[in-house]
């Protein structure tokens, strides 16, 4: 079969998407991933044939992440003029890119595909890496807040899916008309058409670290966190196996993708405290740039690019703002946490570790300080009770296979 992956987004949006696109490829099928530029190296590095579709996955650096509530409808917004402007450029991109395929998996940034796949009737699927579909379980993760209850829950997340595709409403009735498709009254009736007709949504996390909510349909499904594979070629460099051998397991830091501010300031909150928590670190200078890749001195190693799962089994804990994917490889090397969320999905994860047992309660960017980290450093460390916790969900965690189950969804699509 040809196959279509259409994904969207950052680092921690397309690695797992290209996990199951390895996947799929292993099992003898053509496939086609879609990305950005500017992450088009992680399609390619699994080793499969990248499809780049416009944007710019790094934009996520230019926004500037106001506190609460308020400053997430910020970020969402401006996140959403983003999306705006490329929406048809990516959209009408997606009718070559499909064209002769047997099945999509589709991202939730690339969901206006379904109004392409439907006219070129190609069967397809959804994968979301975030809480986001209506429960009562809990709000739409990428609000950032916490449970408002069972019945405002569900009524908040049925707002949010269907506000988020009405700015692009004018772009699917004038899509579906040129392709001879019949009119939709709106976002909301076209979801709940979609579902019905049993349309599979996977959820691409961990049973164990967010249950399947009950209230949600059979077709939408939790099936395990889907990992990207090992990059063909990849090899740690001299210095930094060096620096792991000669001394004890070291704390990692890392914001990935997530926009912190003054990189500089809060590097220095992160050496101070863990030289007075005699630590030794692995700082990872990610797109907000910590630090320059290849410093070194005796308790600190500035790393560009490593793999999550060559470094994290060799690190003590884990720092990190928790995006959805670093979360999940935190918690598959079975290692604790020091939850520091910047924006979107990142406070529901961060929660997500706290009540788990893994993490100390989580701490934000605007009020880190050096004696707040320093007690944390102190808690994953000195707390045995956190490393016991990570060890016992990370086994859990490894009885699930999510590649694999979304591979078997995608061929189910069309046998």
């Amino acid at each position: 079969m040809r196959i279509v992956v259409a994904s969207a987004g950052s680092t921690g949006d397309i690695a797992p998407f290209s996990g199951v696109a390895a996947e799929l490829r292993n099992r003898g099928h053509r496939v086609v991933m879609t990305a950005q530029e500017d992450v088009a190296g992680l399609v390619t590095a699994a080793g499969v044939e990248c499809a780049v579709i416009p944007g710019r996955a790094g934009v996520v650096q230019d926004v500037t992440p106001g506190r609460g509530l308020v400053g997430q409808l910020q970020s969402l917004a401006w996140l959403a003029g983003v999306a705006r402007e490329y929406a048809e450029p990516i959209a009408r991109a997606l009718y070559d890119i499909v064209d002769g395929a047997d099945a999509v998996v589709f991202s939730p940034m690339m969901l206006l595909g379904l109004h392409v796949a439907e006219a070129k009737q190609i069967p397809s699927l959804g994968l979301y890496l975030q809480p986001i579909l209506p429960s009562r379980a809990y709000p739409p993760s990428v609000l950032g807040i916490p449970s408002l209850g069972g019945p405002l829950n569900r009524l908040v997340g049925e707002w949010f899916v269907d506000a988020t595709p009405r700015q692009h409403w004018p772009l699917v009735r004038a899509l579906r008309s040129e392709s001879g498709l019949p009119p939709l009254r709106g976002p909301r009736q076209h979801r709940l058409a979609t579902l019905r007709r049993g349309w599979p949504a996977l959820q691409g996390w961990s049973r164990y670290v967010v249950p399947q909510a009950p209230d949600q349909r059979p077709n939408v499904r939790t099936v395990g966190y889907c990992w990207p594979p090992a990059q063909v070629g990849w090899t740690p460099s001299a210095e930094l196996e060096t620096y792991l051998a000669e001394g004890p397991a070291p704390v990692v830091v890392g914001f990935g993708s997530a926009p912190v501010g003054d990189p500089t300031a809060l590097r220095d909150v992160v050496m101070g405290a863990a030289r007075r928590a005699g630590l030794r670190l692995v700082l990872q200078a990610g797109w907000a740039g910590l630090d320059e890749e290849g410093r070194r001195s005796d308790d600190m190693y500035v790393s560009g690019y490593v793999p999550h799962e060559w470094l994290l089994p060799r690190a003590t804990a884990l720092v990190h703002a928790c995006g959805a994917g670093t979360t999940a490889a935190c918690l598959r090397a079975g290692i604790p946490a020091v939850a520091v969320p910047v924006m979107m999905d990142q406070p529901f994860w961060a929660r997500r570790l706290y009540e788990l047992g893994v993490s100390p309660r989580p701490l934000s960017i605007p009020a880190l300080t050096e004696d707040r980290l320093y007690e944390a450093f102190r808690a994953v460390t000195a707390d045995a009770t956190y490393r016991a916790r990570s060890t016992e969900l990370a086994a859990l965690i490894a009885t699930e296979d999510g590649n694999g189950t979304v591979a078997d969804a995608v061929e189910a699509l069309v046998s």
